[in-house]
Order: C-alpha cells, then sequence, then structure tokens
C-alpha cells in the first residue's frame, strides 16, 4: 500500500479508495481472495478495518518523520545511483512484517499500489516478483535508477494508456503490462441519493436555485490546477453575484493546512465567490458533487488517469477539463455530448476555462431541461466504469487474463 495514507481510507485518497472498492467486492464473491493488506498504524482506520470480512490487516508502526540514519542512507544511495524514496522508514517495517507473514505461508502473489521504488527490496526478502499497480510515474526524471528495477516487477497494472505508454517507452517491457481503468461506486455517486437536501444545502452558502455553482475536487497543490479556476472564475463574463466556486479538498487528505498555496488561492479569490470546502470523508465527495452545477478538473501536470473526473459523470454534471495525460481516455464517449469540453493547456488556458463556464452557465440559466439530459448522458457515459466490474477485471488480471 501506498505508505502515506492508511487502509481503510480514513483520510481518503484516491488509490486507497480504489483498493477498498476492490476488498468490499471480495467480500461479496462467491469464490472470494485472501487478501492480507499492509498499512500505515492508524486508529480510524484500525476499527474501520473490523468491518472487512475477507481480508486481515498488518498495521505498520511508522511516522512520517524520518530518523537521521535514513536520511542519511537514502542521500548516500541516490548519490550512488540507487534511488531511495523518503518513505524507507515504511519499507523497512514492511520488510520486517514480511519475514514475519511469509513464515506462516507464502504469498501467491504481492501487490504494490505504486511504490515501485519497493520492488527490488521485496523481490530479494521473498523470492517473489510483485506486481506494480501503478496510479503515477514512476520513471524519467525525478526517478534516477528506476530503470535498473524495471525487471523486478511481475506484471505492471496501469490506470491508462497514456501511462503505460509512457513506460513502455522508458523501457517497460509492453508484454508485462496490462491496463485496469479506474472506477467510481455508481450507487454511491448518484445525485438522486442527495435531491431532497440541494436546496437547503445550497442555501447554507447563500445560494439561492439560480445561482450557478462550480466545484473543484481534488488536492489544493499547484499541479491540480485549482489558481488558475479561480483566476477563470474572476474572468467569467456571466453575472458575478450568480457565479460561485466550490474548493473540496486540501493539501493532504484527511488534513486542513493552510500553506503558502492555499493563502495565494485565497488571496487570489474573488470576494464572496470562492467557498473552501477543506478536506471531507472520502463518502462526503458525492454529497458536495449534487450540490453544484457543473465540474471543473483543471491539471496543468500530464493527469495519468481521471478518478475525479468519473466522479463528477457520475453525479451528471456539465464537465470541464484540461487536456491532460490519461483524462482524456476517461471523457472520450462524454466529449462528444456537448456536456463536456476538453481546454487546451498552455497561452490562454485560464480564458478557455472562463469561457466554457460562461457557455455552460448560460445554458444552464436558459435551458432548464438541458441539466437533465446531461446528466442522463454523462450517468450513461461512466457506466462502463461502475466498480461493480472492476473487481472481475482485477480478479482476472492477477489470475493470469490480459485486458
Amino acid at each position: 500500500m501506498p505508505p502515506l495514507h492508511p487502509m481503510p481510507p480514513s483520510p481518503g485518497g484516491g488509490v486507497e479508495r480504489l483498493v477498498d472498492i476492490l476488498l468490499r467486492a471480495n467480500d461479496d464473491a462467491s469464490e472470494p481472495l485472501d487478501i492480507t493488506v499492509f498499512s500505515r498504524f492508524d486508529e480510524r482506520a484500525k476499527a474501520a478495518a473490523e468491518g472487512y470480512r475477507h481480508t486481515k490487516f498488518v498495521w505498520l508502526n511508522t511516522t512520517r518523520s524520518e530518523p537521521l540514519s535514513n536520511q542519511l542512507e537514502y542521500k548516500i544511495r541516490k548519490k550512488f545511483g540507487r534511488r531511495l524514496h523518503k518513505r524507507y522508514d515504511y519499507l523497512r517495517a514492511l520488510k520486517l512484517s514480511l519475514r514475519y507473514a511469509e513464515a506462516d505461508g507464502k504469498f501467491d502473489i504481492i501487490l504494490l499500489e505504486n511504490c515501485f521504488e519497493f520492488a527490488r527490496d521485496i523481490w530479494k526478502l521473498t523470492g517473489k516478483m510483485p506486481y506494480l499497480h501503478a496510479h503515477n510515474r514512476f520513471f524519467g526524471a525525478g526517478h534516477a535508477g528506476a530503470k535498473r528495477d524495471f525487471d523486478c516487477i511481475e506484471k505492471y497494472i496501469f490506470v491508462s494508456e497514456y501511462l503505460r505508454s509512457a513506460a513502455v517507452r522508458a523501457g517497460v517491457d509492453e508484454a508485462r503490462t496490462v491496463i485496469l481503468r479506474d472506477c467510481v461506486d455508481m450507487s454511491l455517486f448518484n445525485a438522486a441519493n442527495y435531491a431532497d437536501m440541494r436546496v437547503e444545502k445550497r442555501a447554507k452558502y447563500g445560494l439561492s436555485d439560480d445561482d450557478i455553482l462550480v466545484v473543484f475536487v481534488g488536492r489544493l497543490i499547484p499541479e491540480k490546477g485549482a489558481i488558475e479556476l479561480i483566476k477563470a472564475i474572476d474572468q467569467s463574463e456571466y453575472s458575478k453575484s450568480k457565479l460561485k466556486l466550490l474548493l473540496v479538498g486540501s493539501a493532504e487528505y484527511g488534513e486542513d493546512i493552510r500553506d503558502e498555496y492555499r493563502e495565494l488561492l485565497e488571496n487570489a479569490a474573488p470576494e464572496g465567490r470562492v467557498i473552501f470546502i477543506g478536506s471531507v470523508k472520502p463518502t462526503s465527495t458525492a454529497r458536495f458533487l449534487a450540490r453544484a452545477d457543473i465540474a471543473v478538473v483543471p491539471s496543468v501536470w500530464e493527469e495519468p488517469a481521471g478518478l475525479p473526473v468519473l466522479e463528477a459523470m457520475a453525479i451528471g454534471l456539465p464537465l470541464i477539463v484540461s487536456d491532460s495525460g490519461g483524462i482524456g481516455e476517461y471523457t472520450e464517449e462524454y466529449a462528444k455530448t456537448d456536456g463536456c469540453v476538453t481546454v487546451k493547456r498552455g497561452l490562454g488556458f485560464v480564458t478557455s476555462i472562463a469561457e466554457a463556464i460562461d457557455r455552460f452557465a448560460e445554458r444552464l440559466h436558459s435551458d432548464r431541461g438541458w441539466a437533465g439530459e446531461i446528466a442522463a448522458a454523462a450517468r450513461g457515459c461512466a457506466e462502463k466504469y461502475d466498480s461493480a466490474g472492476y473487481y472481475g477485471e482485477f480478479v482476472n488480471i492477477i489470475s493470469g487474463g490480459k485486458d
């Protein structure tokens, strides 16, 4: 598991939420897998773990801070070409726990969720090459020494063709790769579940039924494009008093952090038009999306996949996305309708977002029936990514099938 966030996903995290979908589906399977999850210790996660029938949780007692000896070893290995991530404290605890677990009986498959830098150590310890479920880049610039470890992975599971192609170009053996696209829980992300509270919750923010609420869901870090979206709201020519922005998220999952970037966002926000919600529980994301009228995913970096995109589509919102990484693979069908706009990054990016928001806002205001039509189209496009089929695809992959 990724070492920064515990399982079950008490503080949140996209990767953790996807893994949780697998674990819950496994509990309901007719022939469930015996799964052991190694997770950073967290009191809330430990309490939540009692609800799983076919998953054993092994808690790793680590901290986010590193001992001086770990920091020194990291610097030495980095200097001599062997990349060692800051998460070395987690790796050391994981290796210790694996020794005891392996003594009880060999695992058939060891699956790393990201954490590519652990692969060689895990292979040496267990004699078994792990699988890697890659949600982000682990190769290229900033990943010195990674290429020499490419052959330490039995199979690579990528979340998009974009990410797989980039990895193959970097030297990963294509024959070892498959794609398992992200999924969305269509039953949770269903606006009908929250319709009776929409007016009340919008009123909490001083919004009337005529107001247009734009929503951003994600970490408040530069790569996600929140500052560009705030500037677009400020540039918008739609009625200033009627257009508001809801920012759902923080710099870290489960923590409301006020850092320099958060201050930059607050200073750039037009007065009275931007609402900062902070970090919310994973299950609350759907509620906030259901209160909005338009969703924007303005990523400025190369987004590996499109989980926020799927969630907005499942709720049924008009959607504005950047031409980032693997996002287009997830919006391909929705982009054929007039409910999804892809905005090119670079010169004029902010202005293009503002113009797209204005077009959607005007359409929503002038054509009351359009929102319902687009909601149906959006959910229809999201259906192919329903979590109901995710578990089956996963089992097929780890049992030897290919996508």
